[in-house]
Protein backbone atom coordinates (compact mmCIF):
# COMPACT_ATOMS: atom_id res chain seq x y z
CA UNK A 1 0.00 0.00 0.00
CA UNK A 2 1.28 3.46 -0.85
CA UNK A 3 0.81 5.01 2.57
CA UNK A 4 1.47 8.70 2.27
CA UNK A 5 0.28 11.26 4.74
CA UNK A 6 -0.48 14.33 2.72
CA UNK A 7 -1.42 11.98 -0.09
CA UNK A 8 -1.91 14.85 -2.47
CA UNK A 9 1.68 15.90 -2.06
CA UNK A 10 0.54 18.17 0.77
CA UNK A 11 -0.99 20.68 -1.66
CA UNK A 12 -4.63 21.71 -1.54
CA UNK A 13 -6.20 20.91 -4.91
CA UNK A 14 -8.15 23.52 -6.82
CA UNK A 15 -10.42 20.85 -8.27
CA UNK A 16 -11.34 17.88 -6.10
CA UNK A 17 -13.27 15.06 -7.74
CA UNK A 18 -14.51 12.28 -5.49
CA UNK A 19 -15.28 9.00 -7.29
CA UNK A 20 -17.41 6.47 -5.44
CA UNK A 21 -18.35 4.33 -8.45
CA UNK A 22 -16.26 1.28 -9.24
CA UNK A 23 -15.32 -0.35 -12.51
CA UNK A 24 -18.59 -2.34 -12.71
CA UNK A 25 -20.94 0.59 -12.16
CA UNK A 26 -23.59 1.02 -14.87
CA UNK A 27 -22.40 4.56 -15.58
CA UNK A 28 -19.74 5.85 -17.89
CA UNK A 29 -16.40 7.30 -16.83
CA UNK A 30 -17.41 10.89 -17.55
CA UNK A 31 -16.06 12.20 -14.25
CA UNK A 32 -12.66 10.64 -14.91
CA UNK A 33 -12.59 12.03 -18.45
CA UNK A 34 -13.52 15.49 -17.12
CA UNK A 35 -10.72 15.20 -14.56
CA UNK A 36 -8.26 14.42 -17.36
CA UNK A 37 -9.39 17.44 -19.38
CA UNK A 38 -8.92 19.73 -16.35
CA UNK A 39 -5.46 18.29 -15.62
CA UNK A 40 -4.42 18.73 -19.27
CA UNK A 41 -5.58 22.35 -19.05
CA UNK A 42 -3.09 22.85 -16.23
CA UNK A 43 -5.41 22.91 -13.22
CA UNK A 44 -4.33 21.17 -10.00
CA UNK A 45 -6.77 18.24 -9.88
CA UNK A 46 -7.07 15.59 -7.21
CA UNK A 47 -9.23 12.50 -7.71
CA UNK A 48 -10.21 10.84 -4.43
CA UNK A 49 -11.35 7.22 -4.77
CA UNK A 50 -13.81 6.14 -2.08
CA UNK A 51 -16.29 3.31 -1.56
CA UNK A 52 -16.36 1.11 -4.71
CA UNK A 53 -14.24 3.72 -6.48
CA UNK A 54 -11.23 2.43 -4.53
CA UNK A 55 -11.28 -0.65 -6.77
CA UNK A 56 -10.01 1.62 -9.56
CA UNK A 57 -6.78 2.16 -7.59
CA UNK A 58 -5.52 -1.24 -8.67
CA UNK A 59 -3.04 -1.11 -11.59
CA UNK A 60 -4.54 -1.70 -15.02
CA UNK A 61 -8.18 -1.30 -13.98
CA UNK A 62 -9.12 1.89 -15.82
CA UNK A 63 -7.67 3.54 -18.93
CA UNK A 64 -9.32 6.86 -18.09
CA UNK A 65 -7.41 6.98 -14.79
CA UNK A 66 -4.22 6.08 -16.67
CA UNK A 67 -4.76 9.13 -18.88
CA UNK A 68 -5.65 11.28 -15.85
CA UNK A 69 -2.38 10.41 -14.12
CA UNK A 70 -0.40 10.89 -17.34
CA UNK A 71 -1.91 14.39 -17.62
CA UNK A 72 -0.56 15.28 -14.17
CA UNK A 73 -3.64 14.53 -12.08
CA UNK A 74 -3.09 13.37 -8.51
CA UNK A 75 -4.80 10.32 -7.06
CA UNK A 76 -5.72 9.57 -3.44
CA UNK A 77 -7.50 6.45 -2.18
CA UNK A 78 -9.59 6.07 0.94
CA UNK A 79 -7.90 3.72 3.41
CA UNK A 80 -11.15 2.54 5.03
CA UNK A 81 -12.69 1.68 1.64
CA UNK A 82 -9.64 -0.40 0.72
CA UNK A 83 -9.74 -2.34 3.99
CA UNK A 84 -13.51 -2.76 3.90
CA UNK A 85 -13.28 -4.37 0.46
CA UNK A 86 -10.40 -6.63 1.48
CA UNK A 87 -7.83 -5.10 -0.86
CA UNK A 88 -5.86 -2.97 1.60
CA UNK A 89 -2.87 -5.31 1.32
CA UNK A 90 -2.74 -5.42 -2.50
CA UNK A 91 -0.52 -3.22 -4.69
CA UNK A 92 -2.01 0.04 -5.93
CA UNK A 93 -1.19 2.29 -8.85
CA UNK A 94 2.38 3.53 -8.25
CA UNK A 95 1.39 7.19 -7.75
CA UNK A 96 -1.78 6.55 -5.75
CA UNK A 97 -1.57 7.79 -2.17
CA UNK A 98 -3.61 6.22 0.60
CA UNK A 99 -5.50 8.80 2.64
CA UNK A 100 -8.19 9.13 5.28
CA UNK A 101 -11.51 10.97 5.53
CA UNK A 102 -10.06 13.64 7.80
CA UNK A 103 -7.66 14.65 5.05
CA UNK A 104 -10.51 14.62 2.51
CA UNK A 105 -12.53 16.88 4.81
CA UNK A 106 -9.63 19.31 4.91
CA UNK A 107 -9.44 19.40 1.13
CA UNK A 108 -13.20 19.82 0.69
CA UNK A 109 -13.26 22.79 3.05
CA UNK A 110 -10.08 24.35 1.66
CA UNK A 111 -10.24 27.88 0.28
CA UNK A 112 -11.04 28.04 -3.43
CA UNK A 113 -11.58 24.29 -3.79
CA UNK A 114 -14.25 23.15 -6.23
CA UNK A 115 -15.47 19.68 -5.19
CA UNK A 116 -17.71 17.21 -6.99
CA UNK A 117 -18.82 13.89 -5.45
CA UNK A 118 -19.83 11.23 -7.97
Amino acid sequence: MNDARGGSGGRTPRILLIESHGPCAPVDAGLRRDATAQARAGYPVLMYLVEDGCLLARPGTDEDLDRFEAAGGRLAVDRFSLVQRGIGHLPLRPRAAVSDMDELAGWVTGPGVQAVWH
